[in-house]
């Protein structure tokens, strides 16, 4: 295993940990389930490196229990942010518009050389993208705005922000990459890596610094 990657998973895991030293804050809340699911996403990455390190391919464990597993609970993230506004069913379609993009890499797809599912990823990136804006919106037009340091859901979406806008090139075009230019996909795979360690950290900070009560009024 690399160096990078090695620091990769101590800023995977570091969340996870902040997140259970918080317990008691998160507890009550929603938020309880982030935390059992960066634990989650840690243990798939540690069971991918060791497939891999078995020498097995790992693309179709990542596009069936893996990916599809983050962008599902990331929709119902939101989903819970918006319950009290009217943007509260917007995640629930963009749930199913992400479920039959999935469907259709599936049928169609799923018998590529390099079968990672770039289709219905880059469908639930630019879904998850309107999610982030939309709510960002809303803390602007909000009074919460002015507390923005001791809101969890803020440091989650900027994390959130910076990995899945950074990296949509990078796996939209992962299959062609793979295909043709495999220098450039070594390099776009470090450059992913420090945008996932980047979000990893905004989701430490929402941790430390947020509150888990912290509730929108609208202006």
């Amino acid at each position: 295993m690399s160096t990078a990657l090695k620091i990769f998973y101590c800023f995977e895991a570091l969340p996870c940990f902040v997140g259970f030293l918080y317990w008691k804050k998160v507890g009550n809340s929603y938020f309880k389930w982030f935390v059992i699911y960066l634990l989650y996403i840690f243990l798939a990455d540690l069971a991918g490196a060791i497939i891999k390190l078995c020498n097995f391919h790992n693309e179709l464990y990542y596009d069936y229990f893996v990916v599809p597993i983050e962008f599902l609970f990331l929709f119902w993230l939101f989903y819970k942010t918006f319950q009290d506004y009217k943007y509260k069913r917007l995640p629930i379609i963009f749930t199913g518009t992400y479920l039959s993009s999935f469907l259709i890499d599936v049928i169609f797809f799923s018998k590529h050389p390099f079968p990672f599912y770039s289709f219905s990823y880059s469908i639930g990136n630019l879904l998850l993208l309107l999610l982030i804006l939309r709510f960002f919106l809303l803390l602007i037009s909000s009074d919460d705005v002015l507390q923005y340091r001791t809101n969890m859901m803020f440091w989650i979406c900027i994390g959130l922000l910076v990995y899945y806008l950074g990296s949509f090139p990078f796996y939209g075009l992962k299959n062609n990459f793979a295909h043709k230019y495999l220098k450039l996909l070594k390099i776009y795979n470090n450059i992913a890596l420090i945008l996932d360690c980047i979000m990893y950290l905004m989701f430490t900070f929402s941790f430390i610094w947020g509150k888990p009560n912290s509730r929108y009024s609208q202006s």
